[in-house]
């Protein structure tokens, strides 16, 4: 950046066990170099301190070779892998992140209809935001972004205009170029506290699909929405029929305000069009299906019965609590099935080198015959320089998870969230060579079926973990192609870019010649668009505008009803959705929807998911943005005040149909983070306020298993440690297990906490209450995340009555207020009874 100021950036990261490490920074402001600046070790902490201009910059650490966000920076972003980046400041905060404003001119040398600006600043989103046409046939469009680097493409809205190269670009790693963009204090700031009359902006607005224009509001009314940036506009109009609504702001946050207004559903007669107007000053924006436009009624959304079926989700996600299971940690029930590496593809990986115990590298498949030795998973000393056992096993099957169903419903638990159960070579099980196969060392199709069946009996779900991103290069297909070459039938179904193979392939650079997941060999991608290869096809979401790989797609469909209809689960959680094409997932959606209409379709993404959630996709997805994040933030590195907090917790509520926000996958942690105890170095309250917080606000409960013991993780693989049954001698662990099941308890029997409204009634320094509401019922909760004690005077009514759901006291109001007194790093959840 060309920021005239500079400000000295420490970067610590500091090794979960003691060991020689190699370890980099690898950030925009180097090109996320893997190798170029070495942090310097000094008595086992690693520091580098970068001279870096004024700006927002986002980073990782390479530790012997492994790429790990530092899970201790302020803030996150998407790394558009499907994990994050950590970010970093130098300079002000507040002062970066305001918003700048930049014009993007272009007059292109091939004009169409339309031109688009996708970047990273937008996910790479092809139809997200339009420039739209002056006259003379220039295209414009005003950009509204923090300081930072950014790069981006134009295009049609469909395909990437590779021609469209400005001076100042950046080769990417797909053989093209991408524009670089700059944004620092020389541009102009856009005052949200002030707003700007002169221009209307447009920049982000566009809805990905129309479900994000409207919501239900319980079973009788309807609200249509819209946002614009804050005090940027005179008026918002609904545009209904041929009627016109004047909307008003319910909601206001940094950058925006939010616009709705409410019908009864039996005042509207469905089919109804739509479209909004934008004013302000003497300028009129029009939004409507193609895009923004100066021109009035070039068309309008309808909204007819059909489209309102699409914001519905699964009541019995609503009203569940999510249980995450790694299946090959959680528990052995069967020491007949464990792992014993007589299958073909662990041939030549499943014993050490002759020369001795270090690996150097080479795979070593193996079973750990203690359950309780974890220390492999930190520091293995068959690895050179202490890096972690990847390839360890222990024996975690069906039978296991079978054997201890009873703990789980004693906990209150209602539904399991499987990681993959594919026969794969490796623990995680993301390399599928079979996607209908339980794998051998987790049981059979038999067994898993009964196991579902007996979950059912007992009022409890199961959701499975899906990756049809890629297979395994032990994948059945795959090896038919590696048998066969180009005569084999399944040629088609990878991304190849050259042909034959080396004659040695266990050690070669597979990405030269097939596509494969970050470049991993064993994870060969397949193949979806005949026309365009990963990421080209991923932004696609119009059918039309590809050429399906059929076979592919309806293999991948005929899995899908196999695992709904053969195994009876009840819905999938998918990973790395964002990598697969759009289109798909819509024909994904409705084959699940087909044969079980209240199926559960939950995908990992890490970012604003507003694109996913929109009754094409998915109804849910695991909310790291804003919930995960700002929890973690708020609670565990208290590095950010209630006011903060509220406002990123909001965003989500704003964002999202109400229905999906009751659905959204409410993490804290998981299989690909820190646990949320270990970045708390062991410190119980901050756990405890966090799942008080998750047990009582809007959306589904996650629990990774062990969380409720107190178990503790670092990064991938020491997160997936095997669960520890030896808690029951733990005296801080049974109560940390009660405090959940209480929290539990307290959730399942008081429906406010489920489908209740929320509202923050306070949020100032660490202090933070809000509370769920509905009809003639409320629920105030109160967290108290500083370190003295503190009285609070909430509105009240004379003659209320309160009860402390925790503790099962009554108070009282005095006169118009409701006082509490609480303690350092405590909550209250308070029920009106009265």
């Amino acid at each position: 950046m060309n920021g005239t100021k500079t400000y000295p950036v420490k970067f610590i990261y500091q090794p979960l066990t003691a060991g020689d490490y190699q370890v980099f920074l690898a950030a925009d402001f180097n090109g996320f170099s893997p190798d170029r600046d070495r942090l310097i070790n000094s008595n086992g902490i690693y520091a580098i301190t970068k001279l870096l201009p004024e700006g927002r910059y986002t980073y990782k650490f390479v530790v012997n070779g492994m790429w790990l966000a530092d899970e201790k920076a302020v803030e996150f972003t998407p790394d558009g892998f499907g994990s994050h980046n950590s970010v970093v400041y130098a300079g002000e905060p507040d002062k970066i992140n305001r918003l700048k404003k930049i014009l993007i001119t272009r007059k292109v040398s091939s004009p169409g209809k339309y031109l688009y600006i996708s970047g990273n600043f937008n996910n790479w989103s092809l139809r997200s935001d339009q420039l739209l046409e002056k006259e003379g046939g220039e295209y414009y469009i005003y950009l509204l972004l923090k300081s930072g680097e950014f790069e981006y493409k134009f295009s049609d809205g469909v395909k990437w205009l590779e021609k469209e190269v400005i001076e100042d670009n950046r080769p990417n790693d797909y053989g093209t170029n991408n524009n670089l963009l700059r944004v620092d204090d020389s541009f102009p700031v856009y005052d949200s506290e002030i707003g700007d009359k002169e221009n209307l902006y447009w920049f982000g607005l566009f809805p990905p699909h129309k479900t994000s224009l409207y919501d239900l509001n319980g079973a009788d009314q309807i609200i249509f929405k819209m946002k614009a940036y804050r005090h940027n506009l005179d008026k918002m109009v609904l545009i209904l029929g041929k009627r016109e609504f004047k909307m008003d702001v319910f909601a206001t946050d940094l950058d925006f305000d939010y616009y709705q207004i409410t019908f009864p559903l039996h005042h509207l007669t469905l089919p109804v069009d739509f479209a909004f107007r934008l004013e302000s000053g003497n300028s009129l924006l029009y939004l409507q299906p193609p895009g923004f436009s100066f021109c009035p009624f070039q068309d309008m959304w309808t909204l007819d019965a059909e489209d309102l079926e699409l914001t519905r989700t699964p009541d019995w996600v609503k009203e569940g609590i999510i249980y995450q299971i790694f299946p090959e940690r959680f528990c052995n029930g069967n020491h007949n099935n464990d792992p014993d590496f007589r299958e073909w593809y662990y041939k030549g990986r499943n014993q050490l080198p002759d020369t001795g115990k270090i690996c150097s590298g080479q795979e070593y498949y193996h079973l750990v015959k203690d359950w309780y030795d974890i220390g492999g998973l930190r520091s293995n000393p068959c690895h050179e320089k202490g890096k972690p056992d990847t390839y360890s096993f222990y024996g975690g099957d069906i039978a296991g998870v079978r054997e201890k169903l009873s703990y789980l419903i004693d906990l209150g638990i209602t539904i399991i969230y499987f990681n993959p159960l594919f026969e794969a070579r490796s623990n995680h099980k993301y390399d599928a060579a079979d996607f209908m196969k339980i794998d051998p060392h987790f049981g059979t199709n038999d067994e898993f079926r009964e196991f579902v069946q007996i979950c059912h009996r007992n009022d409890i779900r199961v959701i499975i973990d899906i990756a049809f991103n890629h297979t395994g290069d032990t994948f059945w297909a795959f090896q038919d192609i590696l048998d066969k070459g180009k005569e084999s039938k399944y040629y088609h179904w990878y991304e190849w870019k050259k042909w034959p193979l080396p004659s040695d392939i266990s050690n070669f650079n597979a990405s030269e010649y097939y596509s494969c997941w970050w470049g991993f060999s064993h994870m060969p991608e397949l193949d979806f668009d005949l026309d365009r290869f990963s990421p080209y096809e991923n932004p696609i979401k119009n059918i039309a505008a590809a050429r399906p790989n059929h076979d592919v797609v309806d293999h991948l469909l005929k899995v899908t009803a196999f695992w709904l209809q053969e195994m009876d689960i009840d819905g999938f959680r998918l990973d790395v959705p964002n990598e697969v094409p759009f289109w798909f997932w819509e024909l994904f959606r409705n084959k699940v929807k087909e044969l079980k209409p209240d199926a559960y379709i939950v995908g990992e993404i890490w970012h604003d998911a507003e694109e996913w959630i929109n009754g094409n996709y998915c109804d849910a997805v695991m909310n790291y943005a804003f919930f995960k994040d700002p929890v973690v933030s708020f609670f565990n590195l208290r590095n950010c005040s209630a006011r903060q907090f509220d406002l990123f917790i909001k965003k989500g509520l704003l964002t999202y149909p109400r229905a999906s926000v009751q659905t959204m996958m409410n993490l804290i942690d998981s299989h690909d983070t820190y646990r949320y105890l270990e970045i708390a170095r062991g410190d119980l309250v901050r756990l405890k306020l966090a799942v008080l917080f998750q047990m009582t606000f809007l959306g589904t409960p996650h629990i990774w298993y062990g969380d409720e013991i107190g178990m503790k993780g670092g990064h991938d693989p020491d997160c997936r440690r095997p669960f520890n049954w030896n808690y029951l001698n733990d005296e801080s662990a049974l109560d940390l297990r009660n405090y959940y099941k209480k929290l539990i308890k307290i959730r399942k029997a008081n429906n406010t906490l489920i489908y209740g409204h929320f509202r923050t009634l306070l949020a100032e320094d660490m202090i933070y209450v809000f509370e769920r509401y509905q009809e003639k019922e409320r629920i105030v909760i109160a967290i108290n995340n500083s370190d003295t004690s503190r009285s609070l005077s909430i509105p009240a009514q004379p003659g209320q009555k309160y009860i402390n759901l925790m503790t099962g006291s009554i108070i009282t109001p005095a006169g118009d207020n409701l006082t509490l007194a609480i303690s350092s790093y405590h909550g209250q959840i308070l029920k009106l009874i009265k």
